[in-house]
């Protein structure tokens, strides 16, 4: 059995029967007051990595924000607030797409915090597109290393609360379904009452990770990159997302160039 089926295998185990909303992470761990470190961002460098901030309205800008209203329209209409991000291969704009959602979630006031969550462990990068670097991220975490209060930043002015990465770890599918990344969940539902977690997890086809994690999520937003991964990946990686039976909220095609007349973005 190679490492994908065993991913589905267990993935299947761990929730055979896709349990209503709010019973797969029951809060254990009890709440606190946490200071979050805010860490001010050069604007010029979020315009520079396309993050779309405030004073920006042009096609690129308006086509996020009409991804961030329906996407909250399917998770209030279904009563979710956990999202999976994902895509068949690498630099398809997964994790560019998922901090920009976040930040126009954030702006509608659709939950008192929006939460990002650095999952690709293999590459992390939310923290580059930021322009920012901290010594304690997700993996010292699930390792035991630091506290969860110690890895929560406010990458300003965007009002969100990320979770970044710092280093890559190999053994990322252990690390993903571990009892600590089960402690972090519950941490995240006990410290936030009101939240939507977005997670930036890895390309479907690169590593077993999305299956082990999909039991953890109540949807996945699926990435194509126009002209990127064939019509067999894309089949391949959705036939995946169903084999684990993960709600797909739906897919976002990026850098059309149809879309936008030649401009060869979003």
């Amino acid at each position: 059995m190679d490492r994908i089926s065993k991913a589905i295998k267990k993935a299947r185990q761990a929730n055979p029967a896709r349990p209503a909303h709010n019973s797969r992470v029951e809060p254990a761990v009890r709440g606190r007051t946490l200071e979050i470190k805010r860490i001010p961002v050069d604007p010029q460098v979020l315009r520079e990595n396309r993050i779309i901030i405030d004073g920006v309205n042009d096609a690129h800008s308006h086509a996020y924000k009409v991804l961030r209203t329906r996407v909250w329209q399917q998770m209030r209409t279904r009563g979710w607030n956990t999202l999976g991000v994902t895509s068949a291969n690498s630099g398809e704009g997964k994790s560019l797409t998922a901090i920009n959602l976040a930040i126009g979630l954030s702006k509608m006031g659709v939950a008192q915090s929006i939460i990002l969550v650095d999952l690709d462990m293999r590459r992390p990068s939310l923290h580059k597109y930021f322009g920012i670097w901290q010594e304690a991220g997700i993996s010292d975490y699930l390792h035991g290393v630091v506290d969860f209060n110690e890895v929560l930043v406010t990458p300003e002015p965007c009002e969100i609360t990320l979770l970044p990465g710092n280093m890559a770890i190999s053994n990322s599918s252990e690390i993903i379904s571990s009892s600590r990344m089960q402690r972090l969940l519950k941490e995240i539902a006990a410290n936030f009452s009101s939240r939507i977690v977005l997670f930036d997890l890895p390309p479907m086809l690169q590593t077993d990770d999305v299956m082990a994690f999909a039991p953890n999520v109540d949807a996945m937003l699926f990435i194509i990159e126009e002209g990127k991964s064939s019509e067999d990946e894309i089949t391949k990686a959705v036939e995946l997302l169903r084999d684990v039976d993960v709600e797909i909220l739906g897919t976002v095609l990026n850098k059309s160039e149809d879309v936008f007349q030649g401009e060869g973005y979003y």
